[in-house]
């Protein structure tokens, strides 16, 4: 708001001097209507800002990226966990680790704890999540 103000009185002040220094005559009309216009562009330039559409943001993202992450993550996890029971009948607690890039987002890193130990079951787990498409998969057998 105070550059707008300082911008204004800037050009108001040039306008009077521009005025004065301009001799009589066809020109002096000319000039002068030329000066009033850029004169009153800048002062209703903050009402021209409140009808421009932009597509991005001016100032900075319009939400919390990392609240929506862990809120993103946390649900990611709890289901990754009831399609795994769903599918193996496993009891398994998963940690999925979405985090947002290039205006979207991606889920980084995939850890599965498996409640049984067993290898095959693990193999299984593994080679589904692959399938399914996650990348940097982590399934062990936790440690009662």
């Amino acid at each position: 708001m105070k550059g707008y103000l300082l911008g204004a009185a800037g050009v108001i002040f040039l306008s009077v001097i521009v005025s004065l220094l301009v001799p009589e005559g066809k020109l002096n009309k000319t000039i002068t209507f030329v000066v009033r216009l850029i004169c009153i562009f800048v002062l209703i330039q903050p009402v021209i800002g409140i009808f421009k559409i932009s597509e991005t943001p001016t100032s900075g993202e319009i939400f919390d990226s990392s609240y929506v992450c862990e809120e993103y993550s946390d649900h990611q996890s709890s289901q990754l966990e009831i399609l795994l029971y769903d599918k193996f009948s496993a009891q398994t607690e998963c940690d999925v680790e979405v985090e947002y890039e290039n205006g979207g987002f991606e889920v980084k890193n995939v850890e599965v704890a498996v409640n049984e130990g067993d290898e095959n079951l693990i193999e299984k787990i593994y080679a589904y999540l692959s399938e399914v498409g996650y990348i940097n998969i982590s399934v062990y057998a936790k440690n009662s």
